[in-house]
């Protein structure tokens, strides 16, 4: 059989776990990164597989790696995955590569109600796309405070029963979980993955801008209002995606309320091994920039459709002052 070739489009905390899976399943990778990070590339990566009471290290390396659209044209891919933070799809890069990209099936993982108009509008054919949705938690480790690595690496973990789901034409969604799951990669077939990554997103970005605002704790968001201003605004981004999707699921609605959002974290707390809220600042902070981006859409999305965004139009302004601040601080 033919070897499968996978190229892996971002080498971030998203991007190197994704391709090490594809690789150990057997896929012949290529990482696709910027120029000036060919070098940190080529030189192979350290992974860190999160169990619940220990560290599995893994290296990662023998994988190709490409800067240009030119170096993909040289080469049959079948999969295309695309880890990158969602306004990094902008640019004219992306088309480029997908008009390189031949036959290959895209794998758009980005959340927003934006991501899958951006990917289709750089030329990709709606019989090509497999939309997933991301369920793991990975980050460049150490924290600050993590002592157990050996070295600097990237940290993953796989929640338990929360396997990637995917979602598109059938035997290019099936051949894409086929090839994950051969490596090790918890993933799975779904009829549609828009209502399951829209509908946490309109909660969670919300709240994660509150966090921001609040020194990013719980308490902290609590104890100044941002908390509380991050529910209002969840809720109206809920209505924003009900305008688009339909019913939102129950369990999304109730995150919606404080209270039991602080329940769940003092909950899960036992059982998730790494520092919640100290992860959430260092990767959050990274693609801060996709966090502000979703928040704007839906405010304009809202007011186009005549609902109330005033909790998420002033959030959306708080974040940006607080983060225009701590630049001219910096």
């Amino acid at each position: 059989m033919t070897q499968l070739r996978v190229l892996v489009v971002g080498a971030g905390a998203v991007g190197q776990v994704y391709a090490h899976h594809f690789q150990r399943g057997g896929a012949a990778v290529t990482m696709f990164v910027r120029a000036k990070y060919r070098a940190e590339a080529e030189a192979g990566f350290e992974l860190y597989r999160l169990r619940r009471r220990r560290v599995e290290a893994q290296r990662f390396e023998g994988f190709a790696v490409a800067t240009t659209a030119a170096e993909v044209a040289a080469t049959r891919f079948d999969q295309i995955v695309l880890t990158v933070a969602t306004p990094a799809l902008r640019g004219p890069w992306l088309p480029e590569l997908i008009a390189a990209a031949g036959d290959a099936t895209i794998v758009s993982l980005q959340p927003g109600l934006d991501a899958r108009a951006l990917v289709l509008a750089a030329g990709v054919d709606e019989a090509r796309l497999v939309r997933g949705l991301i369920s793991l938690i990975s980050y460049h480790a150490p924290l600050p405070g993590e002592t157990r690595f050996p070295t600097p690496g990237m940290a993953y973990w796989f929640p338990p029963m929360a396997p990637c789901p995917f979602a598109g034409p059938r035997e290019r969604t099936a051949a894409v979980v086929a090839a994950l799951r051969a490596g090790g990669f918890p993933a799975k077939v779904a009829k549609d993955t828009s209502a399951a990554e829209a509908f946490p997103s309109a909660v969670m970005m919300p709240y994660l801008a509150a966090l921001e605002l609040g020194g990013w704790t719980v308490k902290g968001a609590a104890r100044s209002g941002t908390l509380a201003d991050g529910a209002r605004a969840a809720r109206q981004a809920i209505a924003v995606v009900r305008h688009v999707l339909g019913r939102p699921p129950l369990g999304v609605r109730l995150l919606a309320r404080p209270r039991i959002l602080r329940a769940g974290l003092w909950c899960a707390r036992p059982l998730i091994p790494l520092p919640l809220e100290i992860y959430l600042e260092a990767h959050f902070t990274k693609v801060g920039d996709q966090t502000a981006e979703m928040l704007d859409a839906y405010v304009a999305k809202g007011r186009a459709a005549g609902l109330p965004v005033d909790a998420l139009a002033a959030l959306a302004t708080r974040l940006a002052a607080h983060r225009g601040a701590a630049r001219q601080r910096n």
